[in-house]
């Protein structure tokens, strides 16, 4: 058997009494207090979860921003200095290679995060791949660095988040700032994004490793503190799960993977792809086909109209009882006390509020699509705070 990667604060978890599981190869919390209430915290207040098995790296250099133009479809000279933002890598045929959020502190300087495990290691060499090519090019060195194992990071989510940054001297990340600060003498990039559809940020510490983990320890003791008066709670993976699948962000390896492209998925597809500006992004020629030839898949939200929970792989079905689709991922959500989840279905019958039925085991359970997130936006997630 293979022993699981450890991620710097793993003994922490144990001595928080966590419930530790096997998370794609790494040793990680799913569960400290029970998955409801650790959701119920994070929607209601603020939570913390460590995130360390994300991929982690950096580029610097004169034609930095010209890398990221060619691997992802993101406008990146339109977007500011000190400033992050959702976008993706494509392959040839369109189809997802990977999503991430790239963090600009320039356009020489670029610190982005990628997904887990195998994805980590897929990207990073996709990327390098474009690095040598510029440097081809160009003839400019460029500096890249894995910072996966060479740091620790958390996301602090909820809409008391604020109380965590204010405790702690930190100016507030919004929603995507970048923030370069000090937090008990450790240095630390504060970035506002997250994976919960709540306000809050994550916080990548330099120099915290799984054999040297003290300065992410004590940046994680120091957001404790800080949270104390609002009483932030420790998140686990179950939860994690189960608020992004709320707030209808997608997963790699369910949601989105190499065989469907961001026009199927719609994830706010016209803000991210430059297809009718200049700069040439990897996969551009196949979106622009796809475009032509518009979509016969899509990919909406699911809630079940009785008890139940939609499970990845459950097939959707109309009202005559054919196949027209497939779930992704299912939950049951505390806050709707409703079954939940993403799929795919024929385009016709992607509409919000359209009847169909999912197929648990033996039983065709009544559900309806409906417009993604999930929740009513002006009580939860980030939008009630605007």
């Amino acid at each position: 058997m293979t022993e699981l990667k450890k991620t710097p604060m793993w003994k922490i978890h144990e001595e928080a009494g966590a419930r530790m599981i096997d998370f794609s190869g790494y040793y990680l919390p799913v569960s400290y207090t029970g998955i409801d209430k650790e959701i119920m915290a994070t929607r209601e207040n603020v939570s913390i979860v460590e995130v360390s098995d994300m991929g982690r790296y950096e580029i610097k250099g004169k034609y930095a921003y010209k890398i990221m133009e060619m691997v992802t479809p993101r406008d990146i000279q339109g977007m500011s200095d000190m400033k992050c933002g959702y976008t993706y890598y494509l392959n040839e045929r369109g189809g997802y290679r990977d999503d991430t959020i790239i963090g600009k502190l320039n356009n020489e300087h670029f610190f982005n995060v990628c997904n887990a495990g195998s994805q980590t290691k897929k990207v990073l060499a996709w990327v390098k791949n474009f690095v040598k090519i510029v440097e081809d090019l160009t003839g400019e060195p460029h500096e890249f660095i894995d910072w996966t194992e060479k740091t620790t990071m958390f996301a602090v989510q909820g809409p008391n988040y604020k109380v965590i940054l204010d405790n702690l001297g930190v100016p507030d990340t919004g929603r995507w700032k970048i923030i370069e600060a000090e937090v008990e003498g450790a240095k630390c990039l504060f970035t506002g994004t997250g994976y919960t559809g709540e306000m809050g940020f994550e916080v990548t510490i330099f120099d915290s490793t799984v054999e040297n983990p003290e300065k992410g320890i004590k940046v994680w003791n120091a957001i404790l503190k800080a949270g104390e008066e609002v009483g932030i709670a420790l998140c686990g993976l179950g939860a994690r799960d189960a608020l992004r699948i709320e707030a209808g962000l997608p997963l790699y390896g369910e949601d989105i993977h190499e065989d469907v492209n961001p026009i199927e998925a719609g994830y706010d597809f016209p803000v991210f792809m430059k297809v009718d500006k200049e700069p040439w992004f990897f996969g551009k020629e196949a979106i622009l086909k796809a475009m032509e030839e518009g979509v016969k898949i899509k990919h909406v939200g699911i809630i079940l109209l009785e008890k139940g929970i939609p499970r990845a792989g459950y097939d959707i079905l109309n009202q005559d009882g054919e196949k027209i689709g497939y779930m992704c991922n299912g939950v049951r959500s505390p806050v709707l006390n409703a079954g939940i989840g993403m799929g795919y279905v024929d385009i016709e019958y992607s509409k919000p509020d359209t009847e169909v039925f999912v197929q648990i085991r033996k039983k065709q359970v009544p559900a309806k699509v409906v417009k993604l997130p999930f929740y009513d936006t002006s009580k939860w997630g980030w939008k009630r705070n605007k």
